[in-house]
């Protein structure tokens, strides 16, 4: 018999519950990063540069 709901185990859905919250509070916060600053910053962390400094966040 197949099930018509596919139910999670407890902790998944905790999991999924803390990231749908995670999410929305972050979607609320107007401030952001631009891609471009976000991928300068990736790119010299993959190149060792653990300490660059994070990419500054702007407002709207």
């Amino acid at each position: 018999m197949i099930q018509a709901a596919h139910q999670l185990d407890p902790e998944t859905e905790a999991e999924r519950r803390l990231l749908e919250a995670a999410v929305a509070e972050a979607r609320a916060d107007p401030r952001y990063v631009t891609h471009e600053d976000m991928r300068a910053w990736l790119l010299k962390l993959s190149q060792g540069e653990f300490d660059a400094p994070l990419p500054e966040l702007r407002t709207p």
